[in-house]
């Protein structure tokens, strides 16, 4: 139980919401990639968080796991780790059947996806 506990952290103001340099350096400097990149999961990533907030409203506990560890792995590799690491709290939490620690997660989900929106669209702007 104790290792349950230290993953379910929500991230501290130190994690950035985007890490945009560690992208850019993953694809080689290439802008093209990264915004190639940026724009499949700015398409794909509406769908699954629609998909995790209804698991949430519904308490199902079977598909909010299952989505959120989906969600936390395409914001993991994207470079979106405050995010991630949401999504894994809210996995972790599913599984463990902590659908009361979900719904009280529901607003920081919410916050933390728009803020990756937000800082997504300076991505190809500001390199």
């Amino acid at each position: 139980m104790t290792a349950l506990t230290l993953d379910m952290n929500l991230p501290g103001p130190d994690i950035p919401v985007v890490d945009a340099e560690r992208l850019l350096a993953e694809f080689g400097g290439n802008q093209e990639i990264l915004d190639e990149l940026r724009n499949l999961f700015l398409e794909h990533a509406p769908p699954m968080y629609d998909s995790i907030s209804a698991a949430i409203a519904t308490c199902n506990a079977d598909v909010l796991a299952k989505d959120a560890h989906s969600f936390k792995g395409a914001c993991a590799t994207y470079g979106a780790p405050r995010l991630s690491q949401v999504c894994k709290i809210l996995e972790l939490s599913a599984k463990a059947g902590d659908l009361d620690r979900c719904r009280e997660l529901a607003d920081t989900f919410k916050r933390e996806y728009d803020c990756v929106f937000e800082e997504l669209a300076k991505v190809s702007t500001e390199q």
